[in-house]
């Protein structure tokens, strides 16, 4: 990308090795004559601008001494010229890529669990119950017999619940390390004063949505009972609610005969409007939270700041804050997977993250992921059909929403709280959630490893709007399903069809998510999901020392 350099050159300063006339001349050369070989260069070294920006994309380049190489200094450059030709930031296709896979196992994930839901509600399954097996409650002579693909979308939504959350706080941690360089103790002015517009920005992407949606999710429910009761969660037989006198629930009243009056009574009060109880757009409270945390997180060592994020999320499960007085702010689940959002701020640097890329783009190890991720699945079948593995144990602990001796070691004859619940138990319970964090990494980075590296035109722009598909996708599916009256059938006579239960649990979640993030759903949308608010509610920035600014008037003073 640069001429030879003569003696002239050597004692005329420059501030590149070249100039931006002969780099724009072969740019545009490029583009006119090898459009290919331009975007095999963004594919391979051009990063998105959502957070990854302030960090340098290459990496193959850098010398042994730590410093960068002329060639990378010309990459940079040019990558930077390419952005002015395009008048807009590129972006990361392997990056889009990802999050629109994890946004379709999570679309799946709802579909699954409130489908799965109703099959157990028919069948009166038993706590940890093998599929299949006759459940403690209902009429005996009520149809029991689950479809044959019950159980393997059993163990599609364990996997599916067990990574979907999980990498996209990782990927969500990996785009705010910007944000965590503007607050560490090294940052230079320059960054410390993009923070006022990272708040104003997290409050419109963040706050103003989870409020909007959390006030139109609690009307629904409110005006809809039976739908309330659907996707009322089915608590462990030995959760020790609290009811708003402060005397714990009979463990005996969380029968399935009772469990929706149950939860209705506590988590539902009729003379109040459970705000508070986050339904589906609880993450993105949770990722303004975190980046909440995030500027006192960046001024401590990785190591310390990882290890203390680890307590946070194992402590949690030791304490039911939130979720003794009906979820509260999901509590819970919130710091449980706040481990996950610093892993990807301190662990998934440039180093990490294009060897994952780059490394791990050649086809032989794209195959031993994928064999990995086909493995995993069919352990979790395997495990779940001999009785090994307890699908509501994990399901819960997927959601780290309750006390582990709830839902860890218990069945239904052992009661919360009892002598049965032996010492040794309450030390594996934390430990296995300590595993489950490290086993969760591992199988969610064979899943990513699969994913395709370069630009899929259709796939890579919906990546880039994952937004609107996690609050979209949600209230469509719901309706859907409600007005098709699929939880209707799925939870009395014969149920679903194994055909039924397929197409409404994985391919309808699937069809939905997609049209949730077209660009005819975004244009329409737009507004509620990304609102932007000018000048009547933010106040101008001002340099210092100009009328009317801060240091203006203390110096006046």
């Amino acid at each position: 990308l640069s001429r030879p350099r003569s003696n002239a050159d050597e004692a005329r300063p420059m501030k590149s090795e070249m100039s931006d006339h002969a780099a724009r001349w072969k740019i545009l050369f490029l583009l006119e004559v090898k459009p290919r070989r331009v975007r095999h260069f963004r594919a391979r070294h051009a990063v998105g601008a959502a957070g990854m920006g302030l960090f340098s994309p290459l990496r193959r380049n850098r010398n042994r001494r730590g410093g960068d190489s002329p060639t990378r200094g010309r990459l940079n450059e040019t990558s930077r010229l390419l952005g002015e030709l395009d008048g807009v930031a590129s972006r990361d296709p392997f990056l889009d890529n990802c999050k629109f896979a994890l946004i379709l196992l999570i679309g799946i994930g709802h579909g699954l669990q409130w489908l799965l839901a109703q099959e157990d509600s028919r069948t009166a399954r038993g706590w940890c119950a093998i599929e299949g097996e006759v459940g403690n409650a209902g009429d005996s002579d009520a149809p029991r017999a689950s479809s044959w693909a019950v159980l393997p979308l059993r163990a599609l939504y364990i996997w599916s619940n067990a990574i979907a959350i999980p990498m996209f706080a990782m990927l969500s941690g990996r785009v705010s390390r910007s944000l965590a360089a503007s607050c560490a103790p090294e940052a230079s002015a320059e960054r410390r004063a993009s923070m006022p517009a990272r708040i104003k920005k997290t409050v419109e992407s963040l706050v103003v949505p989870f409020l909007t949606f959390q006030l139109l999710a609690c009307l629904v429910e409110a005006s809809s009972p039976a739908l309330a009761s659907a996707l009322a969660p089915r608590p462990p037989p030995s959760a020790t609610f609290a009811a708003n006198d402060g005397n714990a629930v009979d463990p005996q009243a969380l029968q399935f005969d009772g469990c929706e009056q149950v939860l209705s009574n506590v988590m539902n009060p009729s003379n109040t409007f459970n705000f508070w109880t986050p339904h589906l757009s609880w993450y993105l409270l949770a990722l303004a939270s975190w980046r909440g945390v995030l500027p006192a997180a960046a001024q401590m060592q990785p190591g310390a700041a990882l290890a203390l994020s680890l307590a946070l999320g194992v402590g949690v499960g030791i304490s039911n804050v939130g979720y003794s007085a009906g979820f509260f702010l999901k509590f819970g689940t919130m710091w449980g997977n706040f481990p996950y959002f610093l892993a990807g701020v301190f662990l998934c640097g440039d180093e990490t993250y294009f060897a994952m890329r780059d490394d791990w783009g050649t086809a032989g190890r794209r195959a031993g992921a994928a064999a990995a991720t086909a493995a995993t699945l069919t352990a979790c079948f395997f495990g779940l059909r001999s009785g090994a593995m307890c699908f509501d144990a994990w399901q819960w602990e997927a959601w780290k929403s309750a006390p582990y001796g709830d839902y860890l070691f218990v069945d239904a004859e052992t009661p919360s709280g009892t002598s049965e619940w032996h010492l040794w138990e309450s030390v594996a319970a934390p430990l296995f959630r300590l595993a489950t964090y490290f086993g969760s990494v591992a199988v969610g980075a064979c899943f990513l490893a699969i994913v395709p590296r370069g630009e899929i035109p259709v796939v890579s722009k919906m990546g880039a709007r994952t937004m609107y598909g996690y609050l979209l996708h949600a209230p469509v599916l719901l309706a859907v399903l409600a007005s098709a009256g699929t939880f209707a059938k799925a939870g009395s006579g014969p149920g679903l069809s194994a055909a039924a239960f397929i197409a409404a649990g994985a391919l309808l979640p699937v069809a939905v998510t997609v049209a949730c993030m077209t660009a005819p759903a975004v244009w329409a949308f737009r507004w509620l999901c990304e609102p932007e608010f000018g000048s009547w509610l933010w106040r101008e920035a001002t340099e210092p020392g100009t009328p009317g600014s801060v240091t203006s008037q203390e110096s006046g003073k």
